[in-house]
């Protein structure tokens, strides 16, 4: 404890050069805690949209889809099997989807179109989309009804209430098959893609366009909290055991390019960030090295009336030590505070990226970025921010380890 208060006390003999860098220090590991907390916002975010969208925490479909997305890969007996989940995961929410790609015809246009069928009740709770309903309503059990976005409705001259004719070849058919839709609702993500070119409909529109009564291309699990994927998919494993030809998937394997593109951006954000801690570690280094080089000829003084070398040494480690709590402390308080009003508002880029929405590893995502704060990336960049201005005080510690008491004395 005297040696730790030695050391406290040394720092701020120089007061200014020090609280420079403890200003450093601050700056530097705020800076990393903001951008560690708005990556996590935005992979919270992808994976929220992409779970509700293009998959669900379990996924239940046909052998092999997820490897080859085949329209004509199809899941048999597919309210069987989402009656079997319901009854094993009675908290969830179950929602069968069928995919579809065709063209949707209107008296003055045409378009392509990618329809996907789906329950409607069951959807309302899991997707936004109807929270981004600018006409009309929502899907109900007629299976005339369609939700379209609004660049497909300007492209095709429809409103509320116009006839479309879906058009497309599906399953076994050997000609095109056609189904009347009237337009139920008109939709706006901020997303050209998904504005011109998604269209939902009722599951049972869809099926019958495909010729079949029971299918699906995937059965989707939505639980309350994402935790418990793992224990769903065992339960859903074990419903689903005597089933034959199918797939039953978490979250993650379901959606491989969002959690590859998650793992590069983390990974690559932590090289960024690391560089950053080695430029702050320069600074620390050169505090210590300075409040050492001055304090050579008290070093000799006092390894002459019998204080070893290493317990010097060890006032220097602790030095740095010390550098990198404060700092770090003052780091946390000033990372929360720079973090907290994206946290609460949100960050704009609507102006840099053109629009409300931005597709990011295939799922669309606002441009308004919020951050969430992440306890154990914080935790782990605030200890390597004490370990890395304990280490810069190495060389220093060093330096005063291999003083000589008779030269040291005779340093001016």
């Amino acid at each position: 404890m005297k040696i730790l208060m030695l050391a406290a006390r040394n720092l701020f003999r120089n007061t200014r050069r020090t609280l420079i860098t403890l200003m450093a220090i601050t700056f530097g590991l705020a800076m990393i805690h903001f951008t560690i907390n708005l990556q996590t916002g935005q992979y919270h975010e992808m994976i929220t949209k992409g779970i509700s969208t293009l998959a669900g925490h379990v996924v239940v479909s046909a052998a092999g889809y997820r490897d080859d997305p085949d329209p004509d890969r199809v899941l048999t007996g597919a309210d069987a099997v989402a009656e079997a989940l319901a009854t094993a995961l009675p908290d969830a929410i179950i929602a069968p989807r069928i995919f579809l790609g065709g063209l949707l015809n209107s008296p003055t246009s045409s378009v392509g179109v990618a329809l996907t069928g789906l329950d409607p009740e069951a959807e309302a709770k899991v997707q936004d989309i109807v929270d981004k309903i600018r006409e009309g309503r929502w899907l109900d059990d007629d299976v005339h009804g369609i939700v379209i976005g609004e660049k497909m409705a300007e492209s095709l001259s429809v409103g509320l209430g116009d006839k479309l004719v879906y058009m497309g070849q599906h399953g076994d058919a050997t000609e095109m098959t056609s189904q009347l839709f009237r337009v139920r609702g008109i939709f706006r993500t901020g997303s050209a893609e998904l504005d011109g070119f998604a269209a939902f409909s009722n599951l049972e529109a869809a099926r019958s366009l495909f010729g079949a009564g029971d299918i699906a291309h995937m059965v989707t699990v939505h639980l309350p909290e994402a935790s418990g994927t793992a224990a769903a998919l065992e339960l859903a494993r074990t419903a689903l055991a005597d089933t034959p030809g199918i797939e039953i998937l978490s979250w993650r394997q379901a959606l491989p390019e969002i959690t590859a593109m998650i793992q590069l951006d983390r990974a690559s954000g932590d090289v960024v960030l690391i560089i950053l801690g080695i430029i702050v570690s320069m600074g620390v280094l050169n505090t210590v090295l300075m409040s050492a080089l001055e304090r050579t000829r008290e070093f000799g003084v006092m390894m002459a009336i019998g204080m070893k070398p290493l317990q010097l040494a060890r006032v220097i480690l602790l030095e740095g030590m010390v550098l990198g709590i404060l700092g770090s402390l003052l780091g946390i308080g000033a990372g929360l505070l720079l973090t907290w009003p994206a946290i609460a508002w949100g960050i704009d880029y609507s102006e840099y990226l053109g629009g409300e929405s931005v597709d990011s590893g295939g799922v669309v995502v606002s441009t308004i970025f919020f951050a969430r704060i992440n306890p154990l990336r914080m935790g782990i960049y605030t200890l390597g921010a004490v370990v890395f201005t304990t280490l810069a005080a190495l060389y220093p510690a060093i330096h005063v380890a291999r003083l000589r008491p008779v030269d040291a004395m005779k340093h001016v």
